[in-house]
């Protein structure tokens, strides 16, 4: 029966109003600008990049060597700044002795009061010999050997910090491919379109000179992590920062353990408290997972009514609610996997965007159970 009054007129704009907000406010359905890259070899500077180990000697030898064979004709240098060797590192960096562009060195074991990484992070920026930094981890390894040569391209104009993409192997778990996916799409448009917020990947350009006039990590030293978050969140301004997200710029990172996935966003819980505008970061994602599970609710709820109340003209409507914002979310998503080559069933998209919440609080309340104690160094 078709029942045309006040009350579903009103049903029927919200679940259209409702549709159309869930689509403008999906992370993915937002566009990300990247300019072409216009420099030439011709206007390449040397290079020095930093990769922190932290008792990663197997992985260490599994990549290092495809940051020492990186086609960069202007020449650079690779650091390995040792935070922990507890598993054999010296050795594997030993048996790398015949690169001349290498250079090693190890933050001392009575370190202490301070993170350990952001510390290495520090004296692996004091030792380079390059203006020009790329920051990066022992479990991650180039895409292509034109990465340095891709992230240097942006390095013009005016811009001092650039912010390149990195996600998990294929061997990691879809949902946290996902998750890693989502999340640095969502900080890249935002450094896009102003100042970055921060970076869930360990793939950063920055200058030397910029890192030590305004003295590294001062003020945030004595948190163990976040090291990656604080150089975005305190070194982005309007203007000096671009994003890398050609398949040249990846990195690939090793898929984590339980125990690392599960640290890694208990930590990022510590580390957002103390980030410059993360309130607008937070409300712009909290308004996406809103309109997805309100627009969700309200067309069940509709179709629940409608048939109760014998009033079929609001199904077509809850059916508009239900299936475009479905649609194009899945399309989205599918054009954003395709720019960062990241493989994930389309069918998965919508369960695991609504899983992201529920993940999220769960870090959340982990973080709430712990010792707060473990996320400030102590002694080392």
């Amino acid at each position: 029966m078709l029942i045309l009054d006040n009350i579903t007129i009103v049903i029927c704009i919200i679940l259209v109003v409702f549709a159309i907000c869930s689509s403008l406010f999906d992370t993915f359905f937002r566009k990300l600008s990247d300019e072409e890259d216009a420099d030439g070899v011709e206007n390449q500077k040397p290079v020095s990049v930093i990769i922190i180990s932290d008792n990663n000697g197997r992985e260490l030898d599994d990549n290092l060597k495809c940051f020492l064979s990186q086609d960069y004709p202007a020449g650079y240098e690779v650091i390995v700044v040792v935070s922990r060797d507890e598993d054999g590192t010296s050795d594997v960096l030993n048996s790398y002795s015949k690169y001349q562009n290498l250079y090693t060195t190890f933050v001392p074991d009575t370190s202490r009061y301070m993170s350990r990484r952001k510390l290495a992070i520090t004296l692996g920026v004091k030792a380079a010999k390059n203006d020009m930094i790329l920051l990066t981890d022992a479990v991650c390894k180039p895409n292509s050997d034109k990465w340095i040569a891709s992230m240097t391209s942006k390095c013009r104009n005016g811009v001092s910090l650039v912010i390149g993409y990195s996600n998990y192997s294929d061997d990691a778990s879809k949902f946290k491919i996902f998750s890693r996916l989502h999340r640095e799409y969502a900080f890249m448009y935002e450094a896009s379109k102003g100042i970055a917020y921060s970076t869930c990947g360990n793939n950063l350009l920055f200058r030397k000179s910029v890192f030590m006039e305004a003295r590294g990590f001062q003020g945030n030293l004595k948190y163990v992590r976040g090291e990656y978050d604080f150089l975005v969140n305190k070194y982005s301004d309007f203007g000096n920062t671009a994003i890398a997200i050609s398949p040249d710029c990846m990195l690939i990172e090793e898929a984590p353990s339980r125990k690392t996935w599960k640290n890694k966003n208990m930590f990022y819980v510590e580390t957002r408290k103390h980030l410059l505008r993360s309130f607008k970061h937070r409300l712009i994602f909290n308004m996406d997972m809103f309109f997805l599970y309100i627009c969700l609710l309200f067309a069940v709820s509709s179709v629940i009514y409608s048939v109760l109340c014998y009033n079929l003209l609001v199904i077509p409507f809850s059916f508009i609610a239900l299936v475009v914002p479905f649609i194009v979310r899945i399309l989205s998503a599918k054009r954003v996997m395709g720019l960062f080559n990241t493989h994930v069933s389309l069918w998965k998209v919508i369960p695991f965007e609504l899983a992201l919440v529920w993940h999220n609080m769960k870090s959340a309340f982990r973080y709430r159970m712990s010792d707060k104690y473990e996320y400030i160094s102590h002694k080392s």
